[in-house]
């Protein structure tokens, strides 16, 4: 049997890998759910033989369960419990599954390199059709705009910005100068398509990351003070460049003040959403991201209707704290404020004693966490499966040394 479950321990890594692939393609939805479930069916039949599923009753994972719990709770004292509970099977259930393969199945070094090199090729992949878009449909902004990938300009800057850390893992690991040149290419340029997005939230969430990786360089002396400034030279020169020559550039950075200081206008959603929310504070109005668009909510405020009917852009929160705060009120609330808090935190603890490898992908997820789902979360809606992946890649790698300590 011991050999039966390593083949099928490949089977699941082999299909997680594809999963994670096509996460980043707009097409594909229906193999999206046939890795994802038939990886699911296998894991499940050869739990009994895995000895770290300990892992999943650890404080992070602990904390995960209580969000999802939060979810449910929201889904059954929604306004629309029919519609909530039907929206369980997208993101919600989903995550939970994708979360118990990632923090189980990538806990071995190997599995985590093999991702690292996976994710390097995402990114080569999402700036291409980025450039490609921008410069054959003659775009104001970056952002893919393919029949294989389309999205939404903050959204490119999400995934690139989720894609840079692990990338550049390869950079400090190689020893070949081809390589390393290659790669610092491949960052380079992912760094201008996040500047060229425009995504404000996406930006400093790309400062978020670069400066935890800067205190990590600072902390070890990986990384000399010297090649530091430099980098951090070169980045401000590329968005110098961006903003002389990119009108919309310089229309949302320095010339339209009162864009600037709204953010962009979403100071006009979190109005009537917190009044929204406070009306039902313990539980929140429901899940699901109709109920937003829904005029019941905000019946009882000063504001009357959704923040839709008021204006067509106005379709969702544009800030996931708010937005769990709507939809599942204070418990949801502080349970996703302690979980990001808490995975942060033991990434970055554990890089302390790790081997150099597990340092970088903590120190990865430690700063995509802090850029992606502390800062960029303030003006964006980071989807639960996103950040589902950077937690059980993090906890893969944290407890990827003690595997059998708790079997």
């Amino acid at each position: 049997m011991e050999k039966r479950y390593e083949v099928i321990d490949k089977i699941i890594a082999a299909e997680i890998y594809l999963y994670i692939i096509f996460m980043f393609l707009t097409r594909g939805e229906a193999i999206r759910n046939i890795l994802l479930f038939s990886s699911f069916f296998l894991w499940l039949i050869t739990l009994k033989y895995r000895s770290n599923k300990w892992i999943l009753k650890e404080p992070v994972p602990l904390l995960f369960w209580g969000l999802m719990a939060s979810i449910l709770i929201s889904a059954i004292f929604s306004i629309a419990p029919l519609y909530s509970l039907k929206n369980l099977v997208t993101d919600p259930l989903k995550s939970a599954i994708f979360f118990c393969l990632l923090a189980t199945t990538l806990s071995e070094q190997k599995r985590l390199r093999m991702f690292v090199y996976i994710s390097c090729v995402i990114l080569v992949f999402t700036i291409s059709v980025g450039y490609y878009s921008y410069w054959a449909y003659n775009l104001p902004l970056m952002k893919p705009v393919t029949w294989i990938r389309h999205a939404w300009h903050s959204r490119f800057a999400m995934d690139i910005n989720t894609l840079l850390p692990f990338t550049l893992i390869i950079l400090l690991l190689s020893n070949d100068v081809k390589l390393k040149l290659l790669i610092l290419f491949i960052i380079m340029t992912g760094i201008l398509g996040v500047i060229l997005s425009t995504a404000r939230g996406g930006l400093a969430g790309f400062t978020g990351i670069a400066l935890i990786w800067m205190v990590y360089f600072l902390k070890t002396k990986k990384v000399g003070f010297k090649i530091i400034t430099a980098i951090v030279a070169s980045v401000v020169i590329l968005f110098s460049a961006a903003l002389f020559l990119s009108p919309l550039m310089k229309e949302k950075f320095i010339s339209n003040k009162k864009n600037i200081a709204s953010l962009g206008k979403r100071t006009e959603i979190w109005k009537p959403l917190v009044a929204a929310a406070l009306e039902r504070p313990i539980f929140g109005w429901g899940y699901g991201s109709k109920i937003f668009s829904m005029d019941t909510p905000f019946e009882d405020t000063l504001y009357k209707v959704a923040p839709v009917n008021r204006k067509q852009a106005f379709r969702n929160p544009h800030n996931a704290f708010l937005k769990i705060f709507f939809h599942q009120g204070i418990v949801g609330l502080i349970l996703y404020l302690a979980l990001i808090i808490t995975a942060t935190r033991t990434f970055w603890k554990g890089i302390a004693n790790a081997e150099i490898f597990k340092s970088y992908v903590l120190t990865a997820c430690a700063s995509i966490m802090t850029g992606t789902f502390f800062i960029n979360s303030l003006s964006e809606n980071p989807r639960l499966i996103s950040l589902t992946f950077i937690l059980g890649i993090g906890l893969a790698a944290h407890y990827m040394k003690n595997e059998n300590s708790h079997s």
